[in-house]
């Protein structure tokens, strides 16, 4: 069997260096291959044209809306794909479509662990019955940090540890006191708070609330898409206040705004 060649960040061209490789429909958000273990799965904005609402979470999950874009859903083909991949000893692997044609970026390899069904227009703007498939990274979203509280920790030996985690690590530092696991971005997540000490590092305001617990209310952004240099590495994370994350993704400047945060964190 060909070995995979995709590695996490790096940028490929799905027609010549996936499809023709490895088979699977190149038109398809879901291609499985008839003569490999493998079902590509492809998200990125252009599926909010055709009625596919697709969510890449800050703990690394996927939600993915199934194929079909005209009227109801149905759990066969490539949905059925996706829900059966472990039984049929399938893997499953995510790329995120970029700007140019044919640009898809590796997300990495992930496992369905559940479904559920609810409505969303199709592409004619019909509602309709869709299914959200819930997937994970393969090796779980989980890592076992050997740390009691990562509150109790340094933010040196916090950014250890999320870059650690990142590749699905743990790290002993000086406060380890038992074993307990988080998922793996909330350790990136809480160097990304603890850096941004409750000062938005958009527009330089205080957090604009305090949480049920006393915490300054921010978000946590990356800087640069997760498929892009690989997935919630510390230095790529950092905290907005809801304006301007929202600012980013959604306003007219976003991207000029988001290269202006860029240029000056680094």
């Amino acid at each position: 069997m060909r070995e995979l060649p995709f590695e996490i960040g790096r940028t490929y061209h799905r027609v010549e260096d996936i499809h023709e490789e490895f088979g699977g429909n190149r038109y398809s958000g879901i291609a499985p291959c008839a003569d490999y273990p493998y079902v590509f799965i492809f998200f990125g904005e252009s599926g909010e044209w055709h009625g596919y609402d697709d969510e890449l979470l800050e703990d690394g999950r996927l939600l993915y809306t199934g194929e079909g874009r005209d009227g109801d859903m149905t759990m066969d083909a490539g949905n059925a794909a996706i829900r059966d991949h472990a039984k049929n000893n399938d893997e499953i692997h995510v790329f995120e479509s970029g700007e140019g044609a044919w640009e898809v970026s590796y997300v990495g390899q992930f496992e369905y662990e559940d479904h559920n069904w609810l409505r969303l227009p199709d592409r004619n703007d019909n509602m309709r019955d869709a299914v959200r498939f819930e997937l994970v990274p393969a090796g779980g979203v989980e890592i076992d940090t050997g740390i009691t509280n990562l509150d109790d920790i340094s933010i040196d030996e916090l950014y250890d540890q999320a870059e650690a985690s990142v590749n699905g690590e743990s790290r002993t530092t000086s406060e380890s006191r038992s074993r307990t696991t988080y998922p793996r971005s909330e350790v990136v997540r809480k160097y990304a708070l603890r850096v941004a000490d409750g000062v938005c590092q958009g527009c330089g305001d205080d957090a604009p609330f305090l949480t049920d617990d006393g915490e300054p209310f921010l978000e946590v952004h990356h800087l640069r898409r997760r498929s892009d240099g690989g997935a919630d590495h510390p230095k790529n994370v950092i905290a907005l206040c809801p304006n301007c994350h929202r600012r980013v993704h959604h306003g007219r400047d976003g991207d000029e705004f988001n290269q202006k945060i860029i240029n000056r964190t680094e």
